[in-house]
């Protein structure tokens, strides 16, 4: 029996304080949540990071943003037109739902806001689903109405469809999305020069990532993209932040007169509207990697975690790996054959250190292979 009756509650927060990444996986809950409640008025809650995706989403009827303020308590800032006006007139009421939409460790204290937003019921994950969880968010579990702990291992668009269905909902997760304005897409074509061209297919590499061991040293990376952009006789395009400037120009050495460098040149729907453009993307296990599978481009992914690894940990593939919605064959990982000693189940390096046992030369065949199979050809 469900613990609420989503086609009766007139208003819904859900919290998605965390990343890029996960906020694109969350897309599916999104869309899924809407269908449950069309009647509801659902207040979206995310990073200022992030904005720049939620502003967009169809799927809510206003998105804002918090943040804390000096001296202790919680400010907000108004995404959409009318986000901040709406969220006040349903925190004054009392929200009927609110949610949080994050299996893993809180570090955002999306719990807490969930826990203040005066809703009857608050609904999320428990706080034993993962070790480091119980460890770093000890005590929030008394936060939650419901505390759910489904089975370990899945992706988290599982996770989240899990969510909902704990809620009564229908939870066919279907595909990632993510709305791009026609002048997202005209600023990426402008940056990539698409128009101007040879017609040659394009490659988009974003090498960055949030952790160092998560990144695929530059030289590696560059010799795998360059033998792959020879093959297939493509352009680069190099997506990131500024941080990511060093790899880039590794890449443009590796690629003369083959390559540009985005870095730090575009906000996230921008770098997803390029996405868009791409035959193929060549990404780490990051945001990027899940920007390419939203808009439906083949994405082969450098990962840390070993096979064989723990797959429950919050780098492993099984949890992360780009949701192409059933089409596996758009999506290849690329992971270290065996954990490098003194790591185990998971990489647990400063720097890179695992995922630099991955041989270019196996990356560039098993990429050209993925991409062979995806567009029906051969060779």
């Amino acid at each position: 029996m469900s613990v609420c009756d989503l086609a009766a509650v007139r208003s819904i927060l859900v919290v998605k304080l965390d990343e890029a990444g996960d906020f694109v996986m969350a897309t599916p809950f999104l869309r899924a949540l809407r269908a449950a409640a069309p009647q509801a008025r659902i207040l979206l809650a995310v990073r200022e990071a992030v904005a720049d995706l939620a502003l967009t989403c169809r799927w809510v009827d206003g998105v804002v943003a918090p943040r804390p303020k000096e001296g202790g308590g919680i400010d907000f800032r108004g995404i959409t037109p009318g986000g901040l006006k709406l969220f006040a007139e349903c925190y004054r009421a009392g929200f009927d739902l609110a949610l949080v939409p994050r299996y893993d460790f809180d570090r955002h204290d999306a719990t807490t806001l969930a826990a203040n937003s005066r809703a009857k019921l608050v609904a999320g994950f428990s706080e034993r689903v993962t070790p480091w969880k119980a460890d770093g968010n000890q005590g929030f579990d008394r936060a939650y109405g419901l505390a759910l702990a489904p089975p370990p291992g899945r992706h988290e668009v599982e996770q989240n469809a899990a969510l909902l269905e704990a809620l009564g909902a229908g939870a066919d997760p279907g595909p990632l999305e993510l709305a791009l304005m026609a002048e997202d897409r005209a600023e990426a074509r402008g940056l990539l020069g698409v128009g101007a061209g040879d017609g040659r297919p394009l490659i988009v590499v974003a090498p960055g990532a949030a952790s160092p061991r998560r990144v695929y040293p530059a030289e590696r990376l560059a010799a795998a993209v360059s033998a792959v952009a020879s093959a297939l006789d493509a352009r680069v395009a190099v997506l990131g932040t500024m941080e990511e400037r060093p790899a880039a120009g590794a890449l443009l050495a590796a690629l003369p007169g083959r390559a540009i460098d985005l870095t730090g040149a575009t906000p996230l729907r921008v770098a997803a509207a390029a996405m868009a453009e791409a035959a193929l993307a060549i990404t780490m296990d990051s945001a990027p990697a899940h920007l390419a599978a939203a808009a439906g481009v083949p994405v082969a992914v450098f990962s840390c975690h070993p096979i064989g690894g723990d797959p429950n940990h919050f780098h492993a593939p099984e949890r992360f790996r780009p949701w192409t919605g059933g089409r596996e064959e758009r999506a290849l990982v690329l992971r270290p054959e065996a954990a490098v000693p003194p790591c185990t189940m998971s990489c647990l390096a400063a720097e890179a250190h695992c995922i630099a046992d991955i041989d270019p030369a196996d990356a560039t065949r098993r990429i050209l292979d993925m991409l062979a199979a995806t567009m029906g050809e051969r060779g």
